[in-house]
């Protein structure tokens, strides 16, 4: 009812005052009316811009961005909705910077909200020397001073020098620097940003294949991908920073408690629905564009009984956006998880028509319900999986699907549809439909370690590309990680001059940058 109390303020003081409450209750009953108007104008506006949002302003829907894209001639390949935002505002910026390095940076930092380092390829081959080329002065590389022309041994070191023998006196990599260096360079990594600068470009590489890899080599002839073709002029070589997954490097850290602490409250809201005989916890930030995990630490016990069983329906537990670092128990009644990783769900009811435990969107390293009915969509489980009925789509399950401790006997019925299971897994009762037994391949499957559970782009396109709607199987399908890379790529190839190739590496080396 904003704009009636904005239209009440708006008449004369001397009606105000007179008014015995009638006109004020007139104005509330029109201020939905009102409301909805002022809604309507506002996002009509709002239409009028593909730019992302900024500080809570309303953004165009995201329906109108291919008709934008029409308009300006843009090939929308992102597969988030902030990318092909960015894709439509800075098309006519891109197409004027087309082919330098700042525009090929920006494309990949929007497209794929990709942190990146860019070197060029031509820079990494080995070339003949040319004589009498003056060179460039060393200050311009960021030296102090000059090199000196005498001794040999000392003048080799010149960073202008052509030279592909590598010099092991002395280590080359990134070190710190100032933005009064003219070669220096700067970097955002995890929101941070470095100063540094490439030091040694003779000297032996300290991390090799890394983004500060400056060592020279052949021209390597492979097709240009993550690992190989890296050594040729025409490649632009991108590293970037593997995505955190669920674990960043800092979230905020709380316990758990009955009752709920102050510290718990702020972060996590606790909502319960006596009607529905349901409890939720949720992250304040799920479903947000600032959505950041919250860690829950301490084991969760939830519905015990003595007995250890319990009724399936004496209640229902729900957590949305949570890292549970520790053990989720249940001894009666439901859990439902969206959007969160769990170290290991554990449930004793027993039901065999609904599901005691549903997941979506999650990285689980233990599941088990040995007497009930297991409901997983876009999951990943890195270890065993422990169920009486299996139903599963888009999961990837990198341990045994089984039904009870002492032996691997699988589940006695369920589906399991578009996804990838261990290649020794047995079928027993259940039913595949399009599941692959390709291995798929993680940054790590060590749960609470950065990248765990996050494909690689090693991983095989079957899975890359293997669920019910063309995109990744796993917990990060909605995130797209495993087609950022993909996307960053296709959409370089609009702005990079004929015969250069964008090459996306991941570079775990970036978490150590200097500066």
């Amino acid at each position: 009812m904003k704009q009636a109390d904005a239209l009440y303020q708006i008449v004369p003081a001397l009606y105000r005052t007179r008014d015995p409450a009638d006109l004020k209750r007139f104005f509330d009953g029109c201020g939905l009316l009102l409301d909805q108007v002022h809604a309507t104008l506002v996002q009509r506006l709002a239409d009028a811009f593909p730019d992302n949002p900024v500080d809570g302003t309303p953004a165009c829907q995201d329906w109108l961005l291919p008709y934008f894209a029409e308009l300006l001639d843009v090939r929308l390949v992102s597969p988030l909705v902030r990318g092909r935002r960015d894709e439509v505002a800075h098309a006519v910026r891109w197409r004027q910077g087309k082919g330098t390095l700042r525009v090929i940076e920006e494309i990949a930092e929007a497209v794929g909200q990709l942190e990146v380092v860019l070197q060029e390829g031509w820079k990494r081959v080995a070339t003949t020397p040319r004589l009498n080329i003056p060179l460039i002065p060393a200050t311009s590389f960021g030296y102090g001073q000059e090199c000196p022309a005498a001794p040999p041994s000392m003048a080799s070191r010149h960073p202008g020098l052509p030279a592909v023998t590598v010099d092991f006196r002395c280590p080359s990599g990134a070190v710190a620097s100032t933005t009064a260096n003219p070669a220096h360079r700067q970097s955002t990594v995890d929101g941070d940003t470095h100063v540094w600068r490439q030091a040694s470009f003779h000297g032996s590489p300290c991390l090799p294949g890394s983004y500060d890899d400056v060592s020279r080599r052949t021209v390597d002839f492979r097709n240009g991908d993550w690992r190989v073709g890296h050594h040729h002029p025409g490649r632009i070589l991108l590293h970037t920073v593997p995505p955190a997954g669920f674990f960043p490097r800092s979230i905020p850290v709380v316990d758990w408690s009955d009752p709920p602490s102050p510290e718990f409250d702020r972060l996590i809201a606790k909502c319960t629905d006596p009607g529905d005989n349901l409890t939720v916890f949720s992250n304040r930030t799920f479903g947000t564009e600032d959505f950041v995990p919250v860690r829950v630490r301490k084991p969760i016990k939830l519905g015990q009984e003595p007995g250890g069983v319990g009724h399936p329906d004496f209640h229902t537990w729900r957590f949305e956006g949570l890292v549970l670092e520790n053990r989720l128990e249940l001894d009666s009644g439901r859990v439902e998880m969206f959007q969160c990783a769990a170290r290991r769900v554990q449930v004793h009811s027993i039901d065999l028509v609904k599901p005691v435990i549903t997941a979506r969107d999650c990285l689980i390293r233990n599941v088990q319900a040995a007497r009930g009915v297991s409901l997983l969509e876009y999951c990943t489980v890195l270890e065993g999986t422990l169920t009486e009925i299996l139903r599963a789509s888009d999961c990837i399950f990198l341990g045994p699907i089984r039904k009870d401790h002492p032996t691997d006997t699988p589940p006695g019925s369920g589906c399991v549809r578009y996804s990838a299971v261990t290649g020794t897994q047995a079928m027993g009762g259940m039913r595949f439909h399009e599941v692959t037994r390709e291995p798929p391949v993680m940054f790590s499957t060590q749960f609470g370690s950065r990248s765990c559970g996050v494909p690689h782009p090693a991983t095989p396109a079957v899975i890359r590309h293997g669920a019910e709607d063309g995109g990744e199987m796993g917990a990060f399908h909605g995130d797209h990680l495993s087609l950022l890379a993909e996307a960053v790529a296709r959409k370089l190839e609009d702005y990079l001059p004929v015969g250069l190739e964008a090459v996306v590496i991941p570079d775990a080396g970036l978490l150590g940058m200097p500066g």
